[in-house]
């Protein structure tokens, strides 16, 4: 009889095969493999005979020690939240902006090694790939439309664009200007048409999608309670209570904004948060011109950040004392994220800021987005867990609310050892902690018709996208592009936004108080 072990270890190399973007972007296996996912019905099927597969197979098999018992829970939770999803067929409407196959088949080209020529032998197998990818993905949202499954017309049209973005305007879209940078190689003269037919399926499915699939699109932008709460176990690993999820919200977000004030207050008393976050933005000491020089700039933090933790607060492994900044190009959507090293290391872990098209940059509430994606965030964690001895799918696998609670509990743990030196570094950490927690209200509010409570702007009504992109813009200080682009994301992806707030590990004051 297998163990928990085995049967694990023999999912990650079925599901690679299947799924070879996932164990790509998530996983960090495949590095070199040549194809991309079959994303069309036939393919899904394929994924849910799988995980149908596994779990049989998990069920009859014995446990030896605390990894495989810890590794049957984790691996339950996770399949049974990918089944339900695909048995409902939300992969065939599954339209957003992070996550859904337009962005995840180029972030491909970003993660694959492309050093030597065998690796661009491999990219150019996958180039050749991308339009039946993207014609497989188009099967799947025609199915799902056909059987009265259609996403929403906001993150149709946001889809769109950000494909229409990539595909470029007849001067050469993204891919073809990837495949450029091989150079003069023998492999040229083949890369160069293969990149072009790439560009061409993506600004086919921007077409297709703004032409044919918004005119079925819903109007409707939440998907409503029941297939909210159907979201919930692959994000959050359960079902919360949402009423009082969203109550807990509203209290969370006045505790922090009244933080906020007070940090705002040392900054220049009287002033107020708008008018002091107006004249941090304003003040050219506290920016950077250039994307490249505010790459430099962060990637100096992260290098200044990891040094300063180990040996002091972490033994950090010698493989996870590197992690690289990158710039994504644009249509990307707005959020910095973190892809994780490959499993042997060999590509290391890599936080990524978009620019959102700006050329300044400020740097006064960037700083604890360093850490939440870096160390002690993301890269501490999600690197260290592959160093750990686990079964092989709970060691690569994610679940939202342990990931985001832990990145947004490091941001918090850097707040309690002093580490943001000036009160207007404190302050950009309160904005993203505000921000989290507006998250909450708006995410579950926006999904599930609830109303804004008495207290607040816009008490009594029902959320509306305008209302919520005011909210997220109030509460992060962020610029407009960027809460816009995030109110689409939770528009596309539901119950992901809760999964930061209601993830992240209470203080210890708070468990002592409670007791």
């Amino acid at each position: 009889m297998a163990t928990v072990g085995q049967v694990s270890a023999k999912l990650v190399e079925d599901y690679a095969r299947l799924d070879p973007d996932e164990a790509l972007n998530s996983f960090g296996i495949g590095a070199d493999a040549t194809s991309l996912t079959d994303y069309s019905p036939a393919g899904a099927s394929a994924r849910r005979e799988l995980f149908e597969r596994a779990l049989g197979e998990l069920a009859s098999a014995t446990s030896e020690d605390e990894a495989d018992r810890l590794g049957r829970l984790f691996m339950k939770t996770q399949l049974e939240g990918m089944l339900a999803q695909l048995g409902a067929g939300e992969n065939e409407r599954d339209l957003r902006i992070i996550g859904a196959v337009p962005s995840t088949v180029r972030m491909i080209f970003d993660l694959a090694a492309h050093s030597k020529e065998q690796d661009w032998e491999a990219l150019a197998s996958r180039l050749a790939s991308v339009p039946a990818a993207l014609d497989g993905y188009r099967e799947s949202l025609a199915k799902g439309l056909a059987e009265g499954r259609p996403a929403s017309r906001r993150c149709t049209l946001a889809v769109a664009s950000q494909c229409a973005t990539w595909a470029g305007s007849g001067r050469g879209g993204w891919f073809s200007r990837f495949a450029a940078t091989y150079g003069e190689g023998p492999l040229a003269a083949r890369l160069s048409p293969l990149g072009a037919g790439a560009d061409r399926a993506y600004g086919e499915l921007a077409e297709w999608l703004r032409t044919e699939y918004a005119a079925f699109a819903t109007e409707a932008d939440g998907v409503g309670e029941e297939r909210y709460g159907l979201a919930c176990p692959a994000t959050l690993g359960a079902v919360p209570d949402l009423a009082e999820a969203y109550a807990w919200g509203w209290e969370e977000l006045r505790r922090i904004e009244v933080e906020k004030t007070a940090e705002a207050e040392r900054i220049t008393p009287g002033a107020g948060f708008d008018k002091v976050r107006e004249a941090l933005v304003a003040d050219r000491a506290r920016g950077i011109e250039g994307a490249e020089a505010w790459r430099d700039w962060l990637q100096q933090l992260t290098d200044e950040t990891i040094a300063s933790l180990h040996g002091s607060q972490f033994e950090i492994a010698e493989p996870l004392r590197r992690c690289e900044v990158l710039i994504p190009p644009e249509g990307s959507a707005a959020a910095p994220y973190y892809t994780p090293p490959s499993r042997d290391f060999s590509l290391p872990g890599r936080t990524w800021f978009p620019t959102v098209g700006r050329e300044w940059f400020t740097t006064w509430d960037v700083v604890t987005t360093v850490y939440h994606e870096t160390v002690p965030g993301h890269h501490l964690q999600v690197g260290w867990t592959r160093l750990v001895p686990l079964t092989a799918w709970h060691q690569l696998g994610f679940i939202s609310a342990h990931g985001e609670g832990w990145a947004l509990y490091a941001e918090r743990l850097m707040d309690e050892l002093g580490c943001f030196t000036a009160p207007e570094q404190r302050l950009g950490f309160l904005c993203a902690q505000a921000f989290r927690a507006a998250r909450v209200v708006v995410d579950i509010g926006l999904h599930t018709g609830a109303t804004i409570p008495t207290g607040w702007p816009g008490a009594g009504e029902r959320w509306s996208y305008e209302r919520a992109v005011e909210y997220i813009e109030r509460a992060s200080g962020e610029h407009r592009a960027f809460c816009e682009s995030e109110v689409v994301r939770y528009l596309g992806w539901p119950s992901q936004a809760i999964s930061y707030k209601l993830g992240e590990p209470c203080p210890l004051a708070e468990l002592v108080a409670d007791r």
